[in-house]
């Protein structure tokens, strides 16, 4: 009886995958077949899970503290949005040199080296007495930012294997939301309590905390062979991607677009990112495989997680300045608001493995039109509007977010050799950080534009917030098309797979 278990399960982990393209797969790994999670399954998953908490209670809280940065260190809100936008610049800007970097020195070395970098830029950023200090320290603690995330990323996908993923990454993906709900209530507390710097001190317990867990639950794996690091490809994309953010925030300093200041970095940020593309169409190794986008699956998803990162972050901008410049609330009562989109997050990634085992990238059709409809009553706010229907709109827009988000990346992983998973995780990371930046940036640029100041009137204001948010809205509704266009690649292979099956 048990040989015959065993060889069922020896025939069951060669099973293969079909690639798009037709060629045959093999699964990365036995823990993607195995019954049960594996001890190193669980172990990668715990360290993951300490670094997501730290990231996303950094982040939550940030957004929450915005006005009292601002107001701390004498910023304009255009000022401030360097705050925000430095740190996800560099994140993004960080995270192509991630899949290099974890196949030169190893993934678990490059989470060590990022955390500490993380770390201790968190005790800058409570230091800073000056804007430039705490907007470059931010810019630091992103780029650490950016390689964990990157790295947790690629150890979690190896471990858990196409098979395990969509459960995986759901299961995960709860007390990680929790978290979400639970910083903007810290973050609030902290604010009105203790004061701004708090916000980033709290990050050095956690820190220290992951790097010892890390240490002790993660053994250091030898590193691949690697080619050189595409030195070229990095000196176009990173400044490209700065000058675009750059030229965003200037028209929202200034007002105006045709201004120099604004149409210089524009133009030169536009032609450094041709560049790159041309760059690395050409080259053996580039720092990004831009020819997975061959993969429809792959370039669905891609287009999916760039405006997904506009809509997600640019709503967690938004929010937190109509409650506290509209309605006058305080960062408590503000993270209090805020928090129940992250319940509504955490509930749908808790159901969207498992709706992902039955419906595929559905499920991310789905979710795009959540959040498209639970962002429509935000576009009616004013300076009364009842908090238990923006409490409900929150719940409703999480929950679109939680389905959408994660079963994007989960359907390409799925399409993808397994020698292809870092580069896809490296420039999903990339693209979802760089459509927040730009989403962001250019909501500011909208409320710059509009009667959105304290000398102003609050239904001024209003109004003012609710024109951004049909912005929002119509970046919504586009995310509907790649949705659509996951759904029909990945049919398409299934119907390509099963004509090529033996009958």
């Amino acid at each position: 009886m048990k040989k015959r278990k065993a060889a069922a399960h020896g025939r069951h982990a060669r099973r293969p995958v079909a690639h798009q393209h037709g060629a045959i797969l093999q699964e990365p790994t036995p823990l993607a077949e195995s019954g049960s999670w594996a001890g190193s399954l669980r172990l990668t998953m715990t360290v993951v899970l300490v670094a997501a908490v730290m990231l996303f209670l950094d982040s939550s809280v940030v957004h929450v503290a915005l006005r009292s940065l601002s107001t701390g260190l004498h910023m304009s809100l255009s000022a401030a949005q360097w705050i925000v936008s430095a740190y996800m610049l560099a994140f993004a800007a960080a995270i192509p040199t991630s899949t290099w970097a974890a196949q030169r020195f190893g993934p678990e070395r490059v989470y060590l080296a990022a955390m500490s970098v993380f770390t201790v830029a968190s005790v800058m950023c409570g230091l800073a007495h000056v804007p430039w200090q705490l907007i470059v320290a931010r810019a630091v603690q992103g780029a650490g930012g950016g390689l964990i995330s990157s790295v947790c990323r690629i150890m979690l996908v190896t471990a858990a294997g196409p098979k395990r993923l969509p459960r995986v990454m759901g299961t995960l993906g709860i007390p990680v939301m929790l978290v979400a709900v639970m910083g903007p209530l810290l973050g609030g507390g902290l604010l009105a309590y203790v004061g701004w710097r708090a916000i980033f001190f709290l990050n050095a317990p956690i820190g220290i905390l992951a790097l010892l867990l890390a240490r002790r639950l993660l053994g250091p794996k030898p590193p691949r062979p690697s080619s050189s690091l595409d030195v070229v490809g990095l000196l176009l994309v990173s400044p490209g991607l700065a000058a675009l953010t750059y030229a965003l925030t200037q028209a929202g300093r200034s007002g105006r677009l045709g201004c120099p200041a604004v149409v210089v970095p524009l133009c030169a940020g536009a032609v450094l990112i041709v560049a790159f593309v041309v760059w690395s169409l050409q080259g053996s190794s580039p720092l990004l495989d831009l020819r997975l986008y061959r993969n429809g699956v792959f370039r669905a998803a891609a287009q999916s997680m760039l405006v997904t990162g506009a809509v997600v972050f640019g709503g967690t901008i938004l929010l937190p300045l109509y409650l506290q410049t509209v309605r006058g609330d305080d960062p408590w009562r503000t993270g209090l608001l805020i928090a129940p989109q992250g319940l509504g997050t955490a509930a749908a990634m808790w159901l969207s493995g498992r709706l992902f085992e039955r419906l595929g990238s559905a499920t991310v059709l789905v979710g795009s039109g959540a959040v498209l409809l639970a962002t429509l009553p935000f576009a009616f706010l004013t300076a009364s509007t009842p908090y238990w229907w923006l409490i409900t709109a929150t719940v409703l827009r999480g929950v679109g977010v939680g389905l959408a988000h994660t079963q994007a990346m989960t359907a390409a992983y799925q399409s993808l050799a397994p020698a292809h998973i870092g580069q896809a995780s490296t420039q999903f990371n990339t693209l979802e950080h760089v459509g927040g930046s730009l989403g962001s940036a250019t909501l500011i640029l909208l409320l710059s534009r509009m009667p959105y100041t304290y000398s102003h009137a609050p239904i001024s204001r209003a109004h003012a917030v609710d024109i951004a948010y049909w912005a929002l809205i119509a970046v919504s509704g586009c995310s509907l098309l790649p949705a659509a266009a996951l759904v029909a690649a990945q049919r398409r292979i299934g119907q390509e797979a099963t004509a090529a099956s033996p009958r």
